[in-house]
């Protein structure tokens, strides 16, 4: 039974929530599918691919929605009913440590982790970001996966639940994988064509209690301008597509409700053809405008005057390494002056803060890497003037369907001295650092690049009891494996996908990249 306390949070959580899309009652008798997002309440309402699948389901299939995230399990959000009682569950998936939380959610809801036991009662569907990249450590939880962008086959896969009630599990199998775009266990996929009308995702629903609070948060393009080697966008959503201004009208437009803050987001927010006309209808209408981040290549004095006028203070770039050398290796073919051209722009135009995104434990890197980003951070500090800048490093972690795939990671002593090494130099030079988890960053890269091996530990370790360690151990997974390199005909776990590059094609820019 539900506490007292919980009930109140969830109503809470409602009664804070402007619902800005109306859509037909479901009919009597709909199944219930639940939209769930692996991570709390305050993260799924700030990500447009969980707007995407909830706008969806409850467009196209007459269902009962409702929905679900780590702080509302095992209970829906919208009646308190329990998960175990759905008739599917549909998860959008960014991350691939969220893997672990999307097992847990079901454990902790009564749930069998394993398709094979659990046949559909209920159904369990995935999709996103991290199950395109390389689904196999989830694949043996969930009945069915999504690859690639999901215009298409939401709608048959809407189209299929929408009347599943009574339905037969190896029929309903059968009509899953006749869904482009659908990956099920032993039987591989395809990725779907992108030749339709691409659906740039908005908040259905506002809320204070979210990253962006009361933000209609729309996405402004799709894909990205660049080439950069690691990245996963680039690779699985290319090419870089950005949403009309006569479409952003007609999303205003036909909202119920005024809201008074877009966000646009994008990789690349400037790169759009008509930037300045697309924060001019916002400026037009009295709303607010904020931005996901930039490239500084795309930025330039009428641009910032632009973003500035908008009332942002706080920018985000991304130069990944502050070696010119490294940052041409990894395919991020940008001057050192042009951040520094950048960084002095939006100083002069009012921006308060500026974040740096460094990466650590790329391609490349050597004894003199260091003294390269030495020098590169001192000028950074001189044209940023007194506009306060913090450095965001990360490890480098490689990800399917990038050139990087092959790439093995440095020993961690050693990635671990890298990021010593810019936490002190940052510090002295005059920045505030942040380092991210770096045991995080290995985790992510075991499951990035992990087989279905890792999915067995990902369902022991999120039933208790045991560490990650011993969880993958168990499954038989050697935890050093995201640190060997691969060759061009080394096995990987998404093999069988046909998907949006050849191996040959990654593997030939890897070889460039590190010859």
């Amino acid at each position: 039974m539900r506490s007292k306390s919980s009930q109140t949070e969830r109503l809470d959580l409602l009664g804070g929530e402007r619902v800005l899309e109306r859509f037909p009652a479901p009919r009597r008798g709909a199944p219930l599918l639940v939209a769930a997002y692996p991570s709390d309440y305050r993260t799924a309402m700030s990500n447009l691919g969980f707007h995407f699948l909830l706008r969806g389901l409850r467009r196209l299939t007459g269902a009962r929605v409702e929905r679900a995230f780590t702080d509302t399990a095992p209970f829906t959000l919208e009646s308190g009913t329990e998960l175990s009682k759905a008739d599917a569950i549909l998860f959008s998936i960014s991350y691939e440590e969220d893997f672990i939380n999307l097992a847990r959610m079901l454990a902790l809801s009564g749930i069998a982790l394993e398709r094979t036991e659990r046949r559909g009662r209920p159904l369990v569907i995935g999709g996103g970001a991290a199950v395109s990249a390389n689904p196999a450590p989830v694949a043996g939880l969930a009945d069915a996966l999504g690859l690639g962008e999901g215009e298409k086959t939401i709608g048959g896969i809407a189209s299929l639940l929408g009347g599943m009630g009574g339905s037969d599990y190896e029929r309903l199998m059968e009509d899953l994988m006749e869904i482009e775009g659908i990956f099920v266990e032993g039987m591989g996929g395809r990725f779907p064509s992108r030749d339709g009308a691409v659906e740039f995702p908005r908040s259905m629903i506002l809320s204070p209690r979210t990253v962006f609070p009361d933000t209609l948060l729309i996405e402004s393009g799709r894909g990205c301008p660049g080439t950069c080697s690691f990245c996963l966008a680039t690779s699985i959503y290319r090419p870089f597509r950005a949403v009309s201004v006569e479409e952003m009208a007609g999303y205003l437009d036909g909202l119920s409700e005024r809201v008074g803050k877009v966000g646009l987001v994008s990789t690349a927010v400037a790169a759009h053809p008509r930037f300045g006309d697309l924060v001019e209808l916002l400026i037009e209408r009295g709303i607010g405008a904020s931005f996901s981040s930039f490239r500084a290549e795309d930025l330039d004095e009428g641009k910032v005057r632009i973003i500035a006028g908008a009332g942002v203070r706080s920018v985000s770039l991304a130069p990944e390494s502050g070696s010119e050398r490294i940052r041409f290796l990894l395919g991020k073919r940008v001057e050192d002056g042009i951040y520094l051209d950048s960084v002095r722009m939006l100083a002069e135009a009012g921006i308060r803060r500026i974040q740096l995104y460094l990466l650590a434990g790329c391609p490349g890197e050597g004894a003199g890497t260091a003294g390269e980003t030495r020098r590169f951070l001192k000028r950074v500090r001189e044209n940023a003037r007194r506009c306060r800048v913090s450095l965001h490093v990360n490890p480098l972690v490689p990800k399917p369907w990038t050139p990087l795939q092959y790439y093995g990671m440095p020993p961690r002593g050693e990635l671990e001295e890298r990021l010593k090494e810019l936490r002190v130099m940052g510090r002295e030079l005059g920045f505030s650092v942040a380092i991210k988890s770096l045991r995080s960053a290995l985790r992510q890269a075991t499951i990035s690049l992990g087989d279905e091996r890792v999915g067995r530990a990902i369902r022991r370790f999120a039933l208790g009891g045991i560490s990650w360690g011993k969880s993958l151990r168990s499954a038989g997974v050697d935890a050093g494996y995201p640190h060997e390199e691969k060759g061009a005909d080394s096995p990987l776990p998404w093999d069988g996908i046909v998907g949006p590059a050849s191996r040959e094609g990654l593997y030939a820019r890897y070889r460039r990249m590190i010859d």
